[in-house]
Parts: C-alpha cells; sequence; structure tokens
C-alpha cells in the first residue's frame, strides 16, 4: 500500500476521477443538451460540494427537458 501511495500517477488518476465525477451532471447535461445547462452548471459547481447540490444537479441533469423537446414557436416577429 505504500508504494502505490508514494505513486505519482496514482494520485494524478484519483484527482482526475473525482474532477470528472464531481462534474458528472453537468458532463450528463451537456450530452443531452438540457434547455437550462448553465443553471446546471452553477448547481453543479456551487451546490456540488454539499449533499443536497449535487444530487440535486445530477437529477436535473436528468430531468430538464431538451432542447429538441421544445414545441416549435411558430410566431415569430
Amino acid at each position: 500500500m505504500d508504494a502505490l501511495a508514494g505513486n505519482a500517477a496514482f494520485w494524478v488518476l484519483l484527482i482526475l476521477l473525482l474532477v470528472v465525477l464531481y462534474i458528472l451532471p453537468s458532463l450528463i447535461g451537456l450530452v443531452r443538451g438540457v434547455e437550462y445547462f448553465w443553471l446546471l452548471v452553477v448547481v453543479n459547481l456551487i451546490g456540488g460540494t454539499t449533499c443536497i447540490g449535487w444530487p440535486a444537479a445530477l437529477i436535473g441533469a436528468f430531468m430538464l427537458p431538451t432542447k429538441s423537446d421544445r414545441p416549435p414557436n411558430y410566431f415569430y416577429l
């Protein structure tokens, strides 16, 4: 175990994995193309450090409507 703790590649990989896990709701929202992506990112980055913000962002990533779900706007001005 000491050899693993002293390995720099292990720590870089661990930190990278934790960062990806932290921004996972934003990545899911980006791939899905959610309509209020900016709001999802704000909730993820600011509220992600709490025990409520990260699950809320994850739920939002799956529940927010995608841009293609909007009905067409036929009333152009």
